[in-house]
């Protein structure tokens, strides 16, 4: 399952460095902060060296959903490599965090210094690109129940949550992540709850037993 997820995380911190020797000073970014907007043009790019920032959409309606979940030592706005060209997603920061800002003309700095760093990217960007088309069949097909169960199990495969034991969602990120309304996401989280599968407090989420949520998936 590790390949697969919905977390971004430490893809490429093998080139911390290169990003701290060419863009700009860190930025600190409190909690709540939009990096871009959907349908804004920025054409600035982002290096994660702490924190949560979710990539979402929202459609007509109003209603949201969330694209991908990016941790630390990952890049965000890579829909905006061309500085004229508006954002599809909105980049908002769910905790406090620091980046490094840069541009393409950056980008490009760095990978004549490096190509191996460029040809890392390509990766990424594949990676990127995989993990939104797998959420697109994960999250778009199931029960309701099924996609939080999806989510919540390959939650657990990342480093962060080895770390912390815990996901660190409000019960609207859940259901944005997972394309159900709120009411769907709570009946589902009292379920698992009362399965002993879950415990919950504000915003955490901690999985008490995994071979009981993999019982829910439906992969």
């Amino acid at each position: 399952m590790s390949d697969k997820n919905f977390v971004m995380e430490n893809e490429l911190m093998e080139y911390a460095d290169l990003f701290r020797k060419y863009c700009p000073p860190p930025l600190f970014v409190k909690k709540g902060t939009h990096l871009t907007r959907q349908c804004s043009t920025g054409g600035w790019l982002y290096y994660i060296l702490d924190g949560i920032l979710k990539t979402y959409t929202v459609n007509s309606r109003g209603n949201e959903r969330i694209i991908d979940l990016m941790h630390e030592n990952t890049v965000v706005g890579m829909d905006c490599l061309d500085p004229d060209t508006k954002a599809v997603v909105s980049i908002v920061c769910l905790t406090d965090a620091e980046v490094l800002p840069f541009t393409t003309d950056t980008l490009r700095r760095m990978i004549r210094e490096n190509p191996d760093f460029g040809f890392a990217m390509v990766l990424y960007y594949g990676k990127v690109l995989r993990q939104v088309t797998y959420h697109s069949a994960t999250l778009g097909v199931g029960s309701r129940s099924s996609r939080i169960a999806n989510f919540l199990y390959l939650y657990t495969d990342t480093e962060t949550y080895k770390k912390t034991q815990e996901v660190r969602l409000s019960q609207e990120d859940l259901a944005s992540a997972c394309g159900v309304s709120l009411s769907q996401a709570a009946r589902t989280l009292r379920k698992l709850r009362e399965e002993g599968i879950l415990s919950t407090s504000s915003k955490r989420i901690s999985v008490l037993d995994r071979e009981g949520l993999a019982r829910h998936c439906d992969f």
